[in-house]
């Protein structure tokens, strides 16, 4: 069975769609409890400091939720990419980049995708704003701007960063799951390293070929 059989049977990677929302769900839980603990353990606490850091330590956690929840599967048959995406990255850049002091950007055109598609774009997106702050910026402050375009029949994503590549770097497993994601797209991602930044770019049909 190819991966694009695959996607037009509702599945990630083999795994049934409604399975992944299952563990999703079930791990969605558990950061809901995880962050009822720390709130309880802050609220009984006398002590100012210890209180403070463990109300931070379950505002992290929650962000990281949010973040969780965002990359859930959508439900709906069709997805506008600008809303997925925005939220995403809205979510991403709470709970991971902002305070490395990492500015994270969306531009968008109008674009409607089959939900299953949607996500698994969503999901290299994710990866590829990972790989820009972990290897790009090398955990520096600096930019990061995800761009959604339309070209003919295709949808192009671009994630570009102002960071420096080390010499030496080589890819890491992000950049594996990002070639398996687009090829269960029916595309391709390449990337380029230039003095001014490294940059992603996905390119995938709007629909599946048939």
């Amino acid at each position: 069975m190819t991966p694009e059989t695959n996607l037009m049977q509702g599945h990630a990677g083999g795994l049934p769609l409604y399975l992944v929302e299952e563990i999703s769900h079930r791990v969605a839980n558990e950061y809901a409890e995880a962050i009822a603990g720390l709130s309880l353990a802050a609220a009984g606490s006398g002590r100012t400091e210890v209180r403070q850091a463990l109300r931070r330590a379950a505002d992290r956690l929650h962000a990281h939720a949010e973040t969780h929840r965002a990359l859930l599967p959508p439900i709906d048959g069709h997805v506008n990419l600008a809303d997925y995406v925005g939220r995403l990255c809205a979510a991403f850049s709470k709970s991971t980049l902002a305070d490395r002091g990492v500015s994270l950007a969306v531009e968008t055109d109008d674009i409607w995708l089959a939900s299953d598609r949607a996500w698994r774009l969503g999901l290299a997106v994710s990866e590829l704003v990972r790989n820009a702050a972990r290897h790009g910026l090398a955990g520096r402050s600096g930019a990061i701007v995800v761009r959604l375009s339309l070209a003919g029949s295709d949808v192009v994503c671009t994630v570009s960063d102002d960071g420096v590549v080390l010499a030496g770097a080589r890819p890491g497993r992000g950049v594996g799951l990002v070639r398996a994601l687009a090829l269960e797209l029916g595309g391709v991602c390449d990337w380029w390293f230039t003095p001014r930044g490294a940059f992603a770019r996905l390119c995938a049909p709007l629909t599946p070929a048939t």
